[in-house]
């Protein structure tokens, strides 16, 4: 395979590793943004909970139900974001080491795609997930 050939290689396989990490990356935000909002759910339902057992009344099961239903979902969800940030990670890496072979054919291609990759693995909001059990 000559030089050329080799370089257009390297560089399509970093700019599909570019593309799938950018929309992993914004599944990511999406999703992190849906489990803010189902966690703060879960979270007004048991301080109902605990206001209304606090109380001495005895909350519905309908309450202890919405409860369970939200936190299997939250647990769903958390399961599905791990494996989206794992797939992020390893599309991560395919493109870095295209990248750094690519260097050696033509460094300038190399960094503009490497700076994108900084920005979308940026944007993408990814956080460590920490499980709260309420």
């Amino acid at each position: 395979m000559d030089k050329q050939e080799q370089e257009n290689r390297l560089e399509s396989i970093a700019k599909n590793e570019l593309q799938k990490t950018q929309q992993l990356a914004e599944s990511d935000f999406v999703k992190g943004q849906l489990k803010e909002f189902m966690n703060n759910k879960l979270r007004k339902d048991i301080v109902i909970r605990d206001d209304l057992l606090k109380g001495g009344d005895e909350p519905s099961k309908a309450l202890f139900d919405k409860i369970d239903g939200r936190q299997e979902a939250l647990d769903d969800l958390v399961s599905i974001i791990d494996t989206h940030q794992t797939c992020l990670l390893s599309s991560y890496d395919i493109a870095k080491q295209a990248i750094s072979a690519l260097r050696k054919y033509n460094p300038t291609k190399a960094s503009e795609i490497e700076n994108s990759l900084a920005l979308k693995v940026k944007s993408s909001g990814s956080n460590v997930i920490k499980k709260k059990r309420l």
